[in-house]
């Protein structure tokens, strides 16, 4: 079949422009199963074909979207297409993503319109009540479900037999049999790349972590086993972890070497450390080969595995930067949220880490439900030990509900999260930490206000104390700017926000 798959512009604002387009490896994954079942695939990429190109979010203040205005994405989907899937991954994307799925629709009338993502897994009754041109949810993880879906279709099969589906049938939605999770994530093909613009994300920097070259992502693993009530990897993925093989996954960063002159790898695994035994036989095979590469975790793992061997290890195999998430420092935060970690483990690994080299950054939010000011001093405390011991980066983030974690469910069925366009566009704008609310939904001890402010007093607390135990990095810091160079996710960060001023400029 003729199939097209849709990448929409990716939705951003004001303040964080410049940092949120990344090669979409979930898009070319779909394409290398479907181009495998010899199927004719074809992929339009609003950001990768735009990138740097914004334009003000329609009823936002700084909402922006990055990418193709929508008559563009339509003017690349040929006459022939059968069958139009597009990714939909976050949920801020969804407003201008359903614009674009009712012109789509106009313009192919007869062609089937197949959505996936997160934030279609999340909500795939609602997004289908809210947009009637859509006429399959693909849940989960979608390669096989496309692909029996697409089969299904041509040879005029009943659609309702394809596990992981939600659908109309007799003017109602329902869901087909839920999909059980690939357990040999190595018999997929390899993301089908050649269908993207790569060199246009290569030759401009755009990465997920720092810029230490040419970065290409890269999956090892998929899925978490924990579940976490802010995270929703358990109704995207399940518990099911699943990791390749090491030797499948040097074998395809050899091949982007040779094939993009990659230099650096992004790892865009939730949760990539799990096994010692794993990341112990895949650092030695990148020594052993003499890759001349660098590599990096910034989406956060599990520490458990991560003790003096393994930091020895990660940083003789070329890896740069890795990413804790111990989320709070509160013990009574942590296990509401259910995050399994031991605090004393973590910061004994966070020393192995900075001792042997490795760049860490360790990510926090606040404002959890139920979150006493008391709580979050805890975890300012937290940040502080982590200053004194060496770590070079903290990020500090107000929450907010991400639909499909348990966190959103919650909130959502005591009333206190209603879905609407105006929910989604908080979330586009980022200028609340509770969307689609003014003032506090929850019951908790400070403002959104309030919580702004002391999100980014948690981070001038970890970096002036950084600076001051360690004042040669101050120096490090300019001289890196100067020379518009990385190595760690602040000096990134600056940089961005250096680039962002003079495009707002342009912008207003």
């Amino acid at each position: 079949m003729d199939i097209c798959l849709v990448r929409p512009s990716s939705v951003t604002n004001m303040n964080s422009m410049g940092d949120d387009a990344v090669l979409p490896i979930g898009l070319a994954y779909l394409a290398g199963i479907l181009e495998e079942g010899s199927h004719q695939v074809s992929i339009v990429d609003s950001p990768g074909e735009a990138l740097g190109q914004y334009a003000p979010l329609e009823g936002t203040v700084n909402g922006l979207r990055h990418g193709l205005p929508d008559d563009k994405i339509i003017s690349r989907i040929s006459d022939t297409v059968q069958i139009i899937g597009l990714s939909i991954m976050f949920s801020m994307e969804w407003l201008p993503s359903r614009n674009l799925i009712n012109l789509i629709r106009e313009k192919f009338p007869n062609a089937i319109i197949v959505v996936g993502g997160e934030h279609i897994t999340a909500l795939p009754e609602y997004c289908m009540q809210d947009c009637a041109a859509i006429d399959y949810c693909v849940l989960g993880e979608g390669e096989q479900t496309l692909l029996e879906l697409v089969e299904a279709v041509d040879a005029s099969l009943n659609v309702h037999d394809v596990e992981g589906l939600c659908l109309r049938h007799n003017d109602e939605i329902i869901r087909t049999k839920p999909r059980a999770r690939l357990r040999n994530v190595d018999k997929l093909p390899r993301p089908a790349w050649d269908l993207l613009p790569v060199s246009n994300y290569l030759d401009n920097g755009v990465m997920s972590g720092i810029d230490f070259g040419r970065s290409m992502p890269i999956l090892a693993s998929r899925g978490c086993p924990f579940s976490c009530t802010f995270c929703s990897n358990p109704t995207m993925w399940g518990p099911l972890w699943r990791a390749r093989e090491p030797e499948a996954v040097v074998s395809e960063m050899m091949d982007y070497v040779a094939k993009y002159d990659a230099t650096n790898f992004d790892f865009y695994d939730l949760t990539a450390i799990v096994k010692k035994e794993w990341i112990v036989e895949f650092c030695n095979l990148i020594i052993e080969r003499d890759l001349k590469i660098t590599w990096q975790f910034p989406s956060g793992t599990r520490t458990e595995a991560l003790d003096d061997e393994v930091t020895k290890l990660l940083y003789a195999s070329g890896c740069k930067f890795i990413t804790y998430a111990p989320e709070s420092g509160s013990d009574d935060m942590l296990k509401r949220i259910k995050k399994k970690i031991s605090k004393p483990k973590m910061l004994h690994s966070m020393r192995d880490a900075v001792r042997n080299g490795l760049n860490v950054k360790a990510s926090f939010i606040l404002g959890f439900p139920d979150e006493t000011f008391k709580h979050a001093l805890e975890t300012f405390g937290y940040i502080f030990h982590m200053s004194v011991i060496g770590i070079k980066d903290v990020s500090v983030f107000p929450f907010s509900p991400y639909p499909g974690s348990a966190l959103f469910e919650d909130l959502h069925q005591q009333g206190q999260i209603t879905l609407d366009d105006a929910y989604f566009l908080k979330l586009s704008q980022g200028t609340a930490s509770i969307p689609g609310s003014d003032t506090s939904a929850f019951e908790r001890s400070y403002s959104p206000r309030t919580l702004g402010y002391m999100c980014l007093f948690g981070m001038a607390l970890f970096y002036s104390v950084s600076f001051l135990v360690r004042p040669k990095r101050v120096f490090t810091l300019i001289k890196n700017l100067k020379n518009n160079k990385q190595e760690s996710r602040l000096e990134r960060s600056l940089l961005i926000f250096f680039a962002r001023r003079s495009k707002q400029n342009g912008l207003t």
